[in-house]
């Protein structure tokens, strides 16, 4: 059967290989310790499973509003006033399944064929590859670990031109754990008032797992004259360890929110009823878990940077979010594994994987071919297996 030529823009997202991969190793008996998975090792929160249960007993089996219930818009409404201080209206919201698919309905609705859309890196392996399906043209710009891989202002103002559509900001960050501070994110959005023409997606997602100090105040509100371009990304997965749920959301102009509710209605139509009523329990009840989860991350932060600080040809810049660390390990390169140099990322995840058992994701897709993802959403036990198993393997190299 002949494929869309739109099969051939896109590659397979790099890290649900390694998961897959783990997944057929452990079917055949192998034990593997996974760095690469980019979810919370934490339970739903019962209060949550609890609101999802009692909405099956009343019924919610039945097809909602394509862009969710007014119940869980009302959520996300009191949610970005509680956390972000930000007003919006319940038509200015929407819910979909996951924050991947409010970051597809974005790109689908807000770029074409041609739009130039500035995308620094590293970053998010999905983001090129839709941008791409939208027709659009990633513009590149790398933001190196020297400076905390952070786009700076200046990097931004060089990169925006007559033909810039668009911008993507994530932080904290996947994959490098980066957060802007309130300094820097208000030098960015400095820039991008004096360019009208460029929408921007700012994406949410790790923004509760903030660690070190207050978290800063929002760009929109820092700049609240960007509020009529901006679409804010953000989902229930990481903050509540709702992965599985599938339920993410989209804040933006009510007519943007009509576009990419128009483009869901098409494709997936409304996320499951169930998931919704979880997610309206998630963002407007009480937030009690939270404080645990973030202290229990920020410990194996800090452990994590610890162990990485012994290895030889490693080197890592501390995270400030999230649940990733992004080493550099182009240190060990020259290294020689089965008569051949190691010579990439690649091949280190590989050498681990079958030396250490294992599991991390190369940078290569993340646009940083120097350096490999860990997420450290595991258990403390697993950690430190994980690292001693690392360390006798890379005793092995000569």
């Amino acid at each position: 059967m002949r494929l869309s030529p739109r099969t051939k823009l896109v590659k397979p997202s790099a890290t649900l290989a390694v998961t897959t991969e783990v997944a057929r190793l452990r079917a055949t008996g192998v034990e593997v310790i996974d760095f690469g998975a980019g979810e919370p090792d934490f339970d739903t929160p019962q209060r949550i499973k609890d609101a999802a249960i009692r909405a099956l007993a009343a019924g919610a089996t039945r097809y909602t509003p394509v862009v969710g219930t007014k119940q869980v818009r009302q959520a996300v409404v009191a949610k970005l006033k509680r956390v972000n201080d930000l007003d919006y209206a319940v038509d200015e919201t929407m819910v979909t399944c996951g924050g991947k698919h409010a970051l597809y309905n974005a790109f689908q609705a807000l770029f074409g064929d041609g739009d130039e859309v500035v995308l620094p890196a590293p970053f998010w392996v999905s983001y090129a590859d839709m941008l791409v399906l939208a027709g659009a043209q990633p513009k590149i710009v790398h933001a190196p670990a020297s400076q905390g891989f952070k786009l700076t202002a200046e990097q931004l103002a060089d990169a925006l031109d007559a033909r810039s559509r668009g911008v993507i900001l994530n932080s904290p960050s996947n994959p490098t754990g980066a957060a802007y501070s309130q300094a820097e994110l208000q030098t960015l959005a400095d820039v991008l008032i004096a360019y009208p023409d460029v929408a921007i997606v700012v994406d949410d997602v790790y923004e509760m797992l903030f660690f070190d100090g207050p978290r800063p105040a929002h760009l929109l509100k820092l700049a609240p004259e960007l509020r009529e371009r901006t679409v804010i990304v953000n989902s229930v997965s990481k903050t509540y360890a709702m992965t599985g749920w599938r339920l993410g959301y989209a804040a933006a102009p009510a007519g943007v929110i009509k576009a990419m509710g128009t483009i869901q209605g098409q494709s997936t139509s409304n996320p499951t009823a169930l998931a919704q009523a979880a997610a309206a329990e998630a963002l407007a009840g009480p937030q009690d878990e939270l404080p645990a989860m973030i202290d229990e991350f920020r410990w194996r932060r800090d452990y994590v940077l610890d162990r990485f600080a012994r290895l030889d040809g490693v080197s890592c810049v501390k995270p400030e979010g999230a649940f990733y660390a992004f080493p550099d390990v182009s240190g060990l390169f020259p290294r020689r594994w089965r008569d051949q140099p190691l010579g990439n990322a690649s091949r280190v995840c590989e050498f681990l994987l079958a030396e250490a058992r294992v599991a991390l994701v190369a940078g290569d897709d993340f646009a940083a071919p120097n350096h490999i993802r860990m997420s450290y959403a595991t258990s403390r036990e697993n950690l430190a297996s994980g690292f001693d198993a690392i360390e006798r393997a890379l005793a092995t190299l000569r």
